[in-house]
């Protein structure tokens, strides 16, 4: 009985590790006139901020990255210079990225939701490759993996809301290989050495 009390134990304990290590952003874009927006961040621990602005077409319009880690941020943006149109404001901090949708138009900035969103988690141990993603946006994946001559192994995943999958990579041979999982819009990226 005291084995399973410590385990349980052990288990919740490092729950409670996994989810206070997880970035929780906030991002507020306040409109203060038909073309300026205050832009505020404020994380719990400081990190760089990398800020970036995507037109509909996903051209990069503006991108910044913080010079020193920070736990808050705050802007005044200026859209007076960009077409009529739907964009995404994009907050990178760590694994965590926070994404608000807004328009511009003749009769000012609407702002949308924000969404948060979170990287993939990959381990690789004892020839297991690991793999755990939330799919929030439900997008079709895929996993590719490449060495130095090119693809080795390429799989759809599919569509569904909780990933998780484990690929036996003992066959591989000795040497560095890439890991993607990619969807139309995202790509992440990880690095095993065998």
């Amino acid at each position: 009985m005291k084995t399973i009390k410590l385990a349980l134990a052990a288990v919740v304990i490092g729950m409670a590790t996994v989810a206070t290590a997880v970035e929780k952003p906030k991002m507020n874009v306040i409109p203060i006139s038909n073309e300026r927006a205050i832009v505020s961040v404020l994380n719990e621990n400081p990190a760089y901020f990398e800020v970036s602005i995507l037109a509909e077409n996903g051209d990069l319009v503006y991108y910044k990255q913080t010079s020193n880690p920070t736990t808050d941020y705050k802007q005044i943006y200026d859209f007076k210079n960009l077409a009529d149109g739907k964009y995404a404001l994009n907050l990178k901090v760590n694994d965590t990225r926070v994404i608000n949708d807004f328009e511009v138009s003749r009769k000012g900035i609407e702002v949308g939701e924000a969404r948060v969103r979170f990287a993939p988690y990959f381990d690789y141990k004892n020839n297991e490759l690991k793999l755990s993603y939330l799919n929030f946006d439900k997008e079709s994946l895929n996993l590719t993996i490449y060495n130095n001559n090119g693809l080795v192994y390429e799989s759809r995943i599919g569509r569904d809301f909780n990933i998780t999958k484990g690929y036996d990579l003992s066959r591989l041979e000795s040497g560095s290989y890439r890991v993607t999982l990619s969807s139309f819009s995202n790509e992440y990226q990880f690095d095993l050495v065998k």
